[in-house]
């Protein structure tokens, strides 16, 4: 039986746990707002519009995941927030003040692994901190205590070369947390992570957001990532990028491995797959031009 023969319940249905949950959620702050956001390249009748009229809002300590299918702007989208790049036109606004470019309320992960290879992990963690005034005591004492968090703290004289993937990426989300963001951006942190390492991860990362006062906007492609990890999830649409639907997630907390064959969690997913994956029409029939014998007929 194919998961669209399932019978499950809609997405939109809640537990009375889950439905507390998102009240809590929306009785928090408001700490970013996105107006009317808009990006696009090219000029003299040449423009290509990568997104337009995103606007949505995020409350303190809300984990947000943005999905969509390539090319819908997800990673230009948080680039933006991040002020690493410039929206053609639109509103993002931190604790009411306008974004304008990079800041220390706003830390970044990439997917790829951006540590400094000729620092130790702990003199990645105080970089930061240094940069941004700190003495070189406090700022070592503060990175201990980061990189205990991360559960790394045994590894802190090793160099990057020395950690496996996953601890690279623990190290960068120490190093992100460090400086104190409101708000953590998470550009596909995991892809690069084998299967087993990759929910390894996400269960760190779960552990780490109940610790920190700190709001998380994650990109991914994976939509079970997506569905286990987030509070709400942004789905976005292509040609041109916009919010295609913002999805209050249906699954409780705390969450477990044992959920992801849970009725709530399919019915989510098969919401995300309609979005991201809509039917294609397949050619009934390929011209078969055969180019070698094979041997053997497969089917």
């Amino acid at each position: 039986m194919s998961l669209s023969e399932l019978k499950l319940p809609d997405y939109r249905e809640q537990s009375p746990d889950v439905s507390a949950r998102f009240e809590r959620i929306r009785k928090r702050p408001i700490i970013l707002k996105v107006r009317e956001l808009k990006k696009s390249f090219g000029s003299n009748g040449n423009t290509h519009i990568v997104f337009d009229h995103v606007s949505l809002d995020v409350h303190r300590r809300e984990f947000i995941c943005v999905v969509g299918p390539s090319g819908c702007g997800k990673s230009t989208f948080i680039r933006i927030v991040a002020g690493l790049d410039e929206a053609t036109s639109g509103e993002i606004l931190l604790d009411g003040r306008a974004v304008a470019g990079p800041g220390s309320d706003r830390g970044m992960v990439f997917q790829g692994y951006t540590l400094f290879p000729w620092l130790t992990v702990k003199r990645n963690v105080m970089f930061g901190l240094q940069m941004h005034g700190k003495a070189l005591d406090t700022a070592e004492a503060e990175a201990r205590q980061w990189l205990d968090m991360v559960g790394l703290a045994k590894f802190e004289n090793l160099y990057p070369h020395e950690l496996s993937g996953g601890m690279k990426q623990r190290v960068a989300i120490a190093r992100a947390l460090a400086n104190g963001p409101r708000i953590l951006i998470m550009d596909e942190p995991f892809a690069a992570l084998d299967a087993q390492t990759r929910c390894q991860m996400q269960a760190y990362l779960m552990q780490i957001w109940k610790k920190v006062d700190v709001t998380i906007l994650f990109i991914t492609h994976d939509l079970d990532e997506a569905a286990y990890l987030a509070d709400r999830i942004l789905v976005m649409s292509c040609n041109p990028g916009r919010v295609a639907e913002f999805i209050e997630n249906p699954v409780p907390r705390p969450r477990s491995a044992e959920q992801f064959i849970s009725p709530e969690f399919l019915a989510l997913k098969k919401r995300l797959e309609e979005h991201i994956h809509p039917p294609v029409e397949v050619p009934e029939k390929l011209p078969m031009i055969k180019l070698t014998e094979a041997g053997d007929e497969v089917e």
